[in-house]
């Protein structure tokens, strides 16, 4: 039997033709997203952040569309598919509130994921290599190009500021995110904030939403991103030790590794282009450090007053 009719039988949808094969259908009730899933633990997890994240929120996730059995995924040769609305209208950044609930719900259900219950979920920490760029900066820094060496000395001030703050909260549990977290993921239908999620094994820890935020910055402002985080704190307490956790993320020179990349003396002209990147990067990655820090501190003077 076909994938089509597979479809049919097992949901409550009509009319389904093609779209963008072999993700994207039509239907008689709208664009549905096919999802593909070789781990089944894998799938269960992104079952339950997309469930538990859509409780008591203004925003929408792409839940798993059930099937006519009550199943959040079908069997279909040796994989798993499973079927979400789909939209294409950018969500924007404008309405902070939506996207602050959203955040909040989906960091409460991150910080409360019972490892236990998926002991087969692979849930990686990312760790910061310093050395690693040291070795890929190194001859840069041997020619004197002035930026890179004083980038380079903050990138190693700022690990030693994150491995104190890391240092406090130790016994802190980390949440378990999805991989990705994109503004651009956030989509629209009529007035509600709806976020299509993805299908990568899950990490622990802030980077997914530190990379957010880089990209909230991008298309607004430093006063619009210090709102997002006031509207979050209303939903998902900052205040203690995942508020440090996050500020330990954002701290740590992730960027570094992007900014290296940028780098290729292959002739002078892509050592100039290449350069111009790595300080556009950099300096980007320095006024969302700026940014967030600045609102942690004005957090703290309002508490002491």
């Amino acid at each position: 039997m076909g994938l089509i009719n597979t479809l049919e039988n097992e949901y409550e949808l009509y009319g389904i033709r093609w779209k963008e094969k072999p993700h994207i259908i039509l239907t008689d009730s709208g664009e549905k997203r096919i999802r593909y899933w070789t781990e089944h633990e894998r799938l269960k997890w992104h079952v339950k952040w997309r469930d538990e994240s859509s409780k008591g929120s203004g925003a929408v996730p792409d839940r798993m569309i059930r099937t006519k059995s009550g199943e959040f995924a079908i069997q279909y040769g040796e994989q798993w598919i499973s079927l979400h609305d789909h939209a294409d209208a950018l969500f924007g950044c404008d309405e902070v509130e939506r996207w602050a609930q959203f955040i909040g719900m989906l960091l409460k259900s991150a910080v409360n994921y019972d490892v236990k219950e998926n002991p087969a979920l692979q849930t990686e920490l990312p760790v910061f290599d310093m050395n690693h760029c040291l070795r890929l900066s190194q001859k840069y820094m041997e020619a004197n190009f002035s930026f890179i060496t004083t980038s380079i000395f903050e990138a190693k001030e700022r690990l030693k500021l994150s491995e104190a703050i890391r240092s406090k909260v130790k016994k802190s549990s980390l949440p378990v995110l999805e991989r990705e977290m994109s503004v651009k993921n956030g989509k629209k239908i009529f007035h509600f904030l709806f976020y299509q999620g993805g299908d990568a094994w899950p990490v622990r820890g802030y980077l997914p939403l530190r990379t957010f935020l880089l990209e909230w910055l991008e298309h607004s402002s430093p006063l619009s991103l210090k709102g997002l985080l006031t509207e979050v704190n209303k939903h998902f307490s900052l205040d203690q030790e995942q508020g440090l956790l996050l500020l330990a993320e954002i701290v740590t020179p992730w960027e570094i590794y992007d900014c290296l990349k940028q780098l290729d003396n292959s002739s002078l002209e892509r050592m100039v282009e290449g350069l111009k990147r790595y300080e556009e990067c950099w300096e980007a990655n320095r006024t969302l450090v700026k940014t967030v820090t600045e609102w942690f501190d004005e957090k703290r003077r309002k508490v002491a007053l």
